[in-house]
């Protein structure tokens, strides 16, 4: 190349350099103002929800938690036991087929988050019965009480109020916590009424310990991905017998597979020839029953035992090493099988 090439494509090239440069300073500017206006937007947001909070006024709180409950955990169904303070609410919910524990969800200036599961706040109290009994005594008298005690406002010396619904009469139980120069005390209603753990999850005040106010215990829980014998284990206990894997994913917190087995259908319909189910960190069942599916979807159309599946598993863990994963999914996706045999798909984390 001569030099009077050369001297005519610098310009060029140093043109293409700025066009480039300018290019990204323009997307990394964009960039920083919208992540700027979104934080200012959001540190918004948690101001207003603060003030609700510390406003006291119960009805707005619960009002502002729902919308969260609904729209971002997917709760639909009022909780059975719920705490306000003045940082924040806990509401509690029956989840999946485990009526003996609650699912804790939080709701502050921050938004709406999913905790633990933990023991029922009246464990002592459950009855052997049915969910589905459980649930239809749940919608008479709670619902009316949500709605007159949400109707009060905290008081200067008002620390925290909890509402419980017993498992067993269906009837409400509250208790307000007041701030005394001594320690906190507790009043309840009715009078006299069995005593129940402690909802409140950000300790503001300790609960005198003769009021008889235990604090709440949450659950031992799986890590499905870093204790795969353990889903293994939970699958073996739940599939019905003959039951055959068409599809399995597994995270650390929920497990959801499909098995190809004749499963019972909505309407007296024919039975489906698939059925869907998921457990959460705890091994609890989102169901107690096999949501019918007709068509296999990504799984196979002809599912393997669970412990072919299981040492496919083993083998295509081996194959990545010791590298943390953060999702494995069993399908006949085409993406990465022949759609005809079962592949293992792991996701590094």
């Amino acid at each position: 190349m001569t030099t009077r090439k050369v001297g005519k494509q610098l310009p060029a090239v140093v043109v293409a350099a700025m066009v480039v440069a300018g290019v990204a300073f323009f997307i990394q500017r964009e960039g920083a103002r919208e992540t700027a206006q979104y934080q200012k937007e959001q540190e918004g947001l948690r101001s207003s929800r603060a003030k609700v909070f510390a406003a006291g006024d119960l009805a707005e709180m619960l009002s502002l938690c729902r919308e969260g409950w609904e729209a971002q955990a997917q709760l639909h169904h009022d909780p059975v036991a719920i705490a306000w303070t003045r940082r924040g609410v806990d509401a509690y919910f029956f989840a999946g087929t485990d009526s003996s524990s609650l699912r804790q969800v939080r709701c502050d200036a921050e938004g709406v988050s999913r905790g633990p599961r933990v023991d029922h706040p009246l464990a002592a109290h459950l009855p052997a019965e049915a969910a589905s009994e459980r649930d239809d005594r749940a919608q008479g008298e709670w619902p009316a009480a949500l709605a007159h005690f949400s109707s009060q406002h905290f008081e200067p010396d008002d620390l925290a109020f909890e509402l419980v619904l017993h498992p067993a009469t269906g009837l409400p139980i509250s208790r307000r916590w007041r701030s005394r120069p001594e320690r906190a005390s507790a009043v309840l209603e009715p009078a006299d009424p069995p005593s129940f753990a402690f909802l409140p999850s950000v300790l503001d005040f300790t609960p005198f310990p003769a009021s008889g106010a235990p604090l709440l215990r949450a659950l031992p829980r799986k890590r499905w991905l870093a204790d795969p014998a353990s889903a293994f284990a939970l699958l073996s206990k739940e599939l019905p017998k003959g039951a055959r894997v068409s599809e399995l994913t597994l995270e650390d917190d929920e497990i959801e597979v499909q098995i190809e087995w004749p499963t019972p259908a909505f309407d007296d319909k024919p039975e489906a020839p698939y059925g869907d189910k998921a457990f959460d960190e705890y091994g609890v069942a989102d169901t107690g029953w096999w949501y019918p599916r007709e068509i296999p979807g990504f799984g196979c159309s002809t599912g393997r035992p669970l412990e072919s599946v299981r040492t496919a598993f083993v083998e295509a863990r081996a194959r990545v090493g010791s590298r943390p994963l953060s999702r494995a999914w069993y399908s006949c996706s085409t993406a990465y099988s022949n759609g005809r045999d079962g592949v293992w798909h792991l996701v590094a984390r």
